[in-house]
């Protein structure tokens, strides 16, 4: 599977979904809230194990972040696995929020997908 839109680019790899997100700055509420619909859609439809790299992401606020922990517990609730990738530039956010420890954190997607097959 692979899918792409100018939110995302996304693929499966080892039975994981990888999902790229491509926005330099995930700021705007109307953004992150049809990115994370369709990323919730993804884990209701199956997508237990997912990477989400944010390689691209060099700017996030608030609602990006509440974004990644309702994500991070829809996941858990179905038994599954979130792992982040990339995580340099949001790693301020994480460590101010003290929501850092909430998440399981990989250097890129390759180890992140390792990650989830453990």
């Amino acid at each position: 599977m692979k899918e792409q839109s100018s939110d995302y680019i996304l693929r499966t790899q080892e039975g994981v979904t990888v999902v790229r997100l491509r926005p330099e700055n995930l700021l705007g509420i109307l953004d992150v809230n049809r990115i994370q619909d369709r990323l919730s859609g993804l884990v209701e439809a199956g997508h237990h194990r997912m990477v989400i790299d944010l390689k691209y992401v060099r700017h996030a606020g608030s609602a990006a972040l509440g974004m990644l922990i309702a994500l991070n517990q829809l996941i858990k609730s179905r038994n599954g696995q979130l792992v982040l990738s990339h995580t340099e530039f949001i790693e301020p956010l994480l460590e101010a929020s003290r929501t850092r420890k909430l998440f399981v954190i990989a250097p890129d997607p390759r180890e992140a997908v390792r990650m989830c097959q453990g």
